[in-house]
């Protein structure tokens, strides 16, 4: 039994508290903020859905209000082809190709505009909280060859992100997050999970300086520190929240650090090492039809929530009939796992290449991600030019790590970097930013894949969709999310954009590159 964790961790952006004057050495106090009220009534939901023109929207039983249209919800034109052959588990498939010239007339609202709709929206409902600030970006959808060449960028849609401060400091989490996403014809989602606070008080707290100190007992000697409040999800009941620090850097390898929190209280309890996975034992267990294997790096790497978060992955695969193949977490997390044999040591095909999903949470980098201070087994970095996959059986590997996906770096572009990679692989699902130690980011994402129907609502999601959306549900705004696949050119323009998991929709077959390659990005 995992031992709860003392802190939430927050979901954070790279806007310093510094920058806006409250973040000094010398402080001695701050503010603490007592919960006047959580979520949205029925009846506030009801209003916001009239003034965006929704047909529905579902809202939990803690407030939090969720929408996304199942047209157009990051709607990419494409054409079924029909049957293809079966995959290697003998599973249907359907070939699927890509409407470029459908992709090229589509036109996104600009960023002002959607911001202007937002806002007007919001306060129509009276649901724009005074300390939220608009933020629009586009998703964008790209085709790239592996020279580093661009023949197509599209905006999809316009995302307005909302950003929070409480007393000129950022509030972040899952309890600070609204944003609703529009196309040419309207709103296509909405996002609103939110509270109100009061001033109750003051505590004191730790400066900036000490604050570093205790960021870098987790993320190493180039870790920073600037101070931000906590807003946990609404299904955490909370009356108060106090001051905590944001940790950003990078690890010993120089990759980069994944941001968690601490809290920066003077006396307050730091987040207690979890209970160690016992050393794994190397038996391989007979492949089965829709399975998933799963590894992360936590404490050993900083990390205090990995383990909660990967096993909240576990679960939601385990409550909807998914087979678990393995679950390594920590010292057991092995870099060979992921490596492919024709490399020495590489064992990927037994691991990682041996399931149809592997989830994955740890530091990364444009260039791999990192198990260093947990294990070097092989080495303590899995880099994209050890990456073979999809020559056995993964489908898709969904990575929560940091600048998978980057634009550029080292002077290559995404698809430079990671197109050898796919050798039958269907996506890869990550960043292109810093992301956020979370604690159920995999939880949300199985659920958006996997869920059961109700009557005319809760399908289960593309995969991409689910990654974008459990993305969008736990981290900040300037986190982007993105997938990134084959883009079968010159043999039907096939893609793998629209997969589902097996059993909750079509998937396309296997496709080997020949050179071109499709990735769609958006803002959190």
């Amino acid at each position: 039994m995992q031992r709860k964790l003392t802190v939430v961790l927050a979901l954070s952006s790279l806007v310093t508290a510094g920058a806006v004057g409250v973040a000094t050495a010398d402080a001695a106090e701050l503010p603490v903020y007592g919960v006047k009220s959580s979520g949205l009534d029925q009846e506030q939901a009801q209003r916001l859905q009239r003034a965006f023109g929704l047909k529905d929207v579902q809202r939990s039983e803690f407030g939090a209000v969720s929408f996304a249209d199942e047209q157009r919800y990051q709607y990419v034109p494409t054409v079924d082809k029909g049957q293809g052959k079966p995959d290697e588990d003998g599973e249907p498939t359907t070939l699927t190709a890509l409407d470029v010239d459908a992709l090229r007339r589509i036109r996104a609202i600009p960023t002002d505009e959607a911001a202007k709709r937002a806002q007007e929206g919001l306060r129509a409902a009276g649901v724009l909280p005074a300390n939220a600030t608009p933020t629009a970006q586009h998703t964008t959808f790209e085709l790239a060859d592996a020279n580093g060449r661009n023949a197509l960028t599209t905006n999809l849609d316009t995302a307005v992100s909302y950003t929070f401060q409480l007393g000129g400091i950022p509030l972040e989490g899952e309890g600070a997050n609204i944003r609703v996403a529009f196309d040419a014809q309207g709103v296509t989602a909405v996002s609103h999970a939110s509270r109100t606070f009061a001033q109750a008080g003051t505590v004191k707290v730790h400066d900036l300086a000490t604050g570093a100190q205790l960021c870098r007992k987790f993320l190493g000697a180039d870790a920073r520190a600037d101070y931000v409040y906590v807003a946990p999800p609404l299904e955490e009941k909370v009356d108060k929240i106090e001051p905590s620090f944001r940790c950003t850097g990078g690890n010993a390898d120089k990759g980069t650090a994944q941001a968690v929190t601490l809290p920066a209280a003077v006396g307050a309890e730091l987040p207690q090492p979890t209970e160690p996975q016992p050393p794994r034992e190397q038996t391989l267990q007979a492949q089965e039809i829709r399975e998933v294997g799963m590894e992360g790096t936590g404490n050993c790497a900083g990390l205090p929530n990995t383990v909660a978060n990967v096993n909240s992955f576990d679960a939601e695969a385990g409550a909807h009939g998914i087979n678990r193949n393995f679950k390594w977490l920590d010292g057991n997390a092995w870099e060979s796992d992921f490596k492919d044999p024709v490399f020495a040591g590489g064992d990927d095909n037994n691991w990682a290449d041996d399931v149809d999903m592997t989830y994955w949470q740890g530091h990364g980098s444009g260039t791999g991600f990192y198990f260093t201070g947990c294990s070097n087994h092989n080495d303590t970095k899995l880099a994209n030019t050890d990456a073979r996959w999809g020559q056995n059986d993964v489908e898709w590997m969904s990575l929560f790590t940091c600048l998978i996906l980057e634009d550029v770096t080292g002077g290559q572009t995404w698809a430079q970097r990671w197109g050898q990679a796919f050798r039958g692989l269907h996506q890869i699902n990550s960043f292109t930013t810093v992301s956020y130690n979370s604690s159920n980011h995999g939880g949300k994402f199985g659920h958006y894949m996997w869920r059961n129907p109700f009557l005319w609502w809760n399908k289960p999601m593309k995969v991409r969709d689910a990654w974008a959306q459990a993305s969008i549900d736990t981290q900040p705004a300037d986190v982007r999310w993105a997938t990134m696949g084959v883009y079968k050119y010159a043999t039907g323009e096939y893609v793998n954009i629209d997969d589902y998991f097996h059993g909750k929709g079509s998937v396309g077959p296997d496709l080997l590159p020949n050179g071109w390659f499709w990735r769609i990005s958006g803002a959190s």
